[in-house]
This record gives C-alpha cells, structure tokens and sequence, in this order.
C-alpha cells in the first residue's frame, strides 16, 4: 500500500465519531460501547445495534458513508 493510500484511510473517521457527529448515537453510548468492546472484543457497530443505541440500517448507512470517504 502506498505512502499516499494510507494516509487517506488514516484520516477517514472511526466509525463510532461518525455515529456521533451524524448524531445517531450520543457520546455516552459510544463510551459505554468502547469500554465493553475492550472485552468482548466485538465491533463498535454489532454492540451499538445491541444495546439499541442505533438501528442496524442506520448503521449499515453510516458504513456505507465510511467506505465512500477511505476509497476517495
């Protein structure tokens, strides 16, 4: 991977800031999520949708926006 290619994907946001900023999802939730992720080991995305804090097609929207802005 080229020098160029993954500094791009380096500046696309986590997708938990994304969540946030799009205010899917409040800043509390992601903490929590966080800090059960250092366990559990699963995505962000699968325990937000879990815990009710976002719906999977709003998430799956929010992907989709992730992986437009790391192919530019």
């Amino acid at each position: 991977m080229s020098a160029t290619k993954r500094n791009m994907i380096l500046s696309v946001p986590p997708i938990g800031a994304m969540l946030v900023a799009g205010e899917y999802i409040v800043p509390q939730d992601l903490d929590f999520a966080l800090e059960h992720q250092r366990y559990s080991k699963h995505l962000i995305g699968e325990i937000l949708v879990r815990m009710g804090a976002v719906d999977r097609d709003e998430l799956e929207r929010v992907l989709n926006l992730q992986k437009t802005l790391s192919a530019q």
